[in-house]
């Protein structure tokens, strides 16, 4: 699955983080294009005996759920979420220096020594 990400959104509170990839289109546009995104989630325990999930989410149903074996890539032009041999969601990014720096910052935090985690820039 390929994403052309448009739009780039990073949340990290108390309660945990989240990233959203989207090719969202603002203005009239917005109700022609079709919205896909690829949101990966992490909620921090309450109490530290939880575990802290990751979880994914896709425009497609069918790709859903919890991570466990995953390898994530970063690099200036793209993210790879490698799910497995067979399974791979390609997002096409172009981030700011900022957003970049945020990414770099928070995908370390959402992986904690679950999956593999690649920067290359």
């Amino acid at each position: 699955m390929e994403i052309n990400c448009v739009e780039i959104s990073i949340h990290d509170d108390d309660l945990g983080c989240q990233i959203i990839f989207s090719d969202k289109i603002t203005g009239r546009e917005a109700a022609k294009s079709p919205k896909r995104y690829l949101l990966i989630q992490k909620a921090f325990p309450e109490d530290g005996f939880d575990n802290d999930n990751i979880y994914f989410e896709t425009h497609y149903e069918n790709y859903t759920g919890e991570l466990a074996e995953y390898e994530m890539e970063l690099s200036k032009r793209n993210f790879i979420l490698n799910l497995s041999e067979e399974d791979r969601i390609e997002v096409s990014i172009n981030p700011t220096d900022k957003q970049y720096l945020q990414l770099k910052k928070i995908l370390p935090v959402l992986t904690n020594k679950t999956g593999r985690l690649i920067i290359t820039d």
